[in-house]
């Protein structure tokens, strides 16, 4: 389907009107192209959705979440116990929890944010925070307890609302609970690794982007009343116990659509409006030389000068609607002159409906334009030896001719005795 050999190289053994509907069918399949490649651009621009990719990968340990809890009231964390394999128990560090009070929301906070050290694995099991309220309790008192969780490496409480980002405003309460006193609370979770594409143009080709980390927790909470009630303060027993300690989710961005797999579904389209095409009108001619033996600094030169030195003659060069002319109808033409046509003939639709003879008519061109004279002697040398080749294959031919003809005469003269 090319519209430059449509226009110049039309086949002048089909009708005229031909060539009109031929035109007019490649004009309708060339704006539909048109107008689905601007519709992909547009669609690449503006795609502003990705796909999460989501896979599971294998690990040596999971870190414990970092937790906030906070109230109008006093409270503590009196006790911090890690639970290691046999029911071992070993204190936290210091460090690991602080309580403080808020004079800007006038509540009391108290955080556990676990040491790097501090990891769950086949050894560590689990953890059990104790926290004591200190202050009987009034009718005008709320005794719930707000509780945030995050994950350690990326706890973002204490981001400002306006630097926070979409996946921040995501995960910010995604892990909220609320506790009261004289209860039990199993908190388990699930650690999420979430790979976010930083925005580049170059992202739109297909280049594969770069990713930032982030992560965050997935949780659940169970709870129920303590069997017993301190006798200082209400307890609340707080265990933390991950669902995996080998395990967890990779949750990566990927783009959906890029100019190169537009790129893919043009090069679909253009294969499709080819094929209908060649249903319709036919297939177009087989084309032996392409962009680099045609265009290419140097190749194209070489190329056309070995052909001339393997051919004696361009194929196809001397074929065309005028050598028709001169032969009288077909049936007062010697043999000699039915060959020839018929070798013109077949030479001619070769031309016309198999082979695109472009590239040789730019070789013939250049010959016809190049001066012939006497005083070329390689040109004079090439054609003496054409010469003798062919003298000596007819004398070579007619003498084997010769010879049949006489053994078929001595033959065919024989003598019969009785």
């Amino acid at each position: 389907m090319n519209l430059i050999d449509l226009l110049y190289r039309h086949r002048r053994s089909e009708p005229t009107i031909l060539l009109g509907l031929k035109l007019f069918t490649m004009t309708i399949l060339m704006a539909c192209l048109t107008g689905y490649l601007v519709v992909v651009i547009i669609d690449v621009k503006q795609d502003d959705g990705l796909i999460i990719k989501t896979s599971y990968i294998n690990v040596d340990a999971v870190p414990p979440p970092t937790v906030y809890f906070y109230a109008g009231y006093n409270f503590r964390i009196s006790t911090c116990i890690q639970i290691y394999f046999a029911n071992t128990t070993v204190k936290c560090s210091p460090e690991d929890t602080v309580a403080y009070y808020d004079e800007t929301f006038k509540a009391y906070y108290v955080v556990y944010n676990p040491s790097p050290n501090v990891l769950f694995n086949d050894s560590l099991t689990g953890l059990t925070l104790i926290l004591t309220t200190s202050e009987g309790f009034k009718p005008s008192i709320d005794q719930e307890i707000n509780v945030y969780a995050f994950d350690s490496e990326y706890d973002i409480y204490h981001i400002l609302l306006k630097e926070m980002t979409a996946y921040d405003y995501s995960i910010f309460k995604l892990n909220k609970y609320t506790i009261k006193p004289a209860q039990f609370y199993d908190f388990s979770y699930s650690r999420v690794i979430r790979e976010s594409m930083k925005p580049n143009w170059i992202n739109d080709f297909g280049v594969p982007p770069t990713y930032e980390q982030k992560s965050n927790i997935e949780s659940a909470l169970i709870g129920g009343p303590l069997l017993y009630k301190s006798t200082e303060g209400s307890l609340i027993f707080f265990n933390i116990k991950p669902k995996s300690k080998n395990v967890i989710r990779v949750d990566k961005e990927v783009r959906s659509k890029t100019y190169l797999s537009g790129l893919g579904l043009i090069g679909g389209a253009w294969g499709l409006m080819a094929a209908l095409y060649a249903f319709l009108f036919g297939a177009d001619t087989l084309r032996p030389w392409g962009a680099v033996q045609s265009y290419f600094c140097g190749f194209s030169r070489f190329t056309q000068k070995k052909l001339k030195k393997i051919f004696p003659i361009i194929p196809f060069s001397d074929t065309s609607y005028k050598n028709f002319k001169k032969y009288p109808p077909y049936h007062e033409l010697s043999s000699d002159e039915q060959t020839e046509l018929r070798i013109n003939s077949l030479e001619l639709f070769l031309r016309e409906y198999v082979v695109d003879v472009h590239y040789l008519d730019g070789i013939r061109d250049r010959l016809v334009i190049r001066p012939k004279t006497i005083s070329d002697s390689t040109t004079n040398q090439e054609v003496q030896n054409m010469k003798k080749v062919i003298e000596n294959s007819t004398h070579s031919t007619e003498s084997t001719v010769t010879q049949q003809q006489e053994g078929l005469v001595n033959d065919s003269i024989t003598v019969k005795y009785d």
